[in-house]
């Protein structure tokens, strides 16, 4: 009978581990990796209308790391009054900052500890529904 050589033992058993440890990392990195796309197409479609639809959408990542902004403009054939009312509770918008014929702007930043929000809503009545512009920045500390 021969002796079991255990640097060979040894090995074996590191590369098994050493391997074991890469693919769990690879699975932690991709989880928290499509985590994070989750979080953002979430964050993104969390100022849509219920029921509107998407007219256009224009993303601006060119300050990254520090900034983005997103803009976003949906139309939907609800009332005027039930889309500012949607807008005004849903971000803590508070009175309009001004109107323009049969437009209103509403504006609000948000300050987190890392985090700046600013976000402005305008809501335009027309025969054929409101349109509602959205536009988005968020910065970085």
């Amino acid at each position: 009978m021969e002796p079991v050589n255990s640097d060979s033992a040894n090995k074996w058993y590191n590369q098994r581990l050493l391997a074991g440890c890469g693919v769990l990392f690879l699975i932690f990195f991709f989880g928290v990796a499509f985590g994070l796309v989750e979080i953002v197409q979430r964050d993104r479609t969390a100022v849509r209308y219920p029921g509107s639809t998407v007219v256009a959408a224009h993303s601006n990542y060119t300050s990254l790391p520090r900034s983005y902004n997103w803009d976003d403009t949906f139309r939907t054939d609800d009332g005027f009054h039930a889309v500012y009312q949607w807008y005004s509770i849903t971000f803590d918008m508070g009175a309009e900052s001004r109107a323009n014929g049969a437009c209103i702007l509403l504006e609000t930043d948000n300050k987190t500890f890392l985090v700046e929000r600013f976000m402005s809503v305008t809501i335009c009545g027309s025969p054929g529904g409101q349109l509602v512009f959205v536009d988005r920045t968020t910065r970085f500390k």
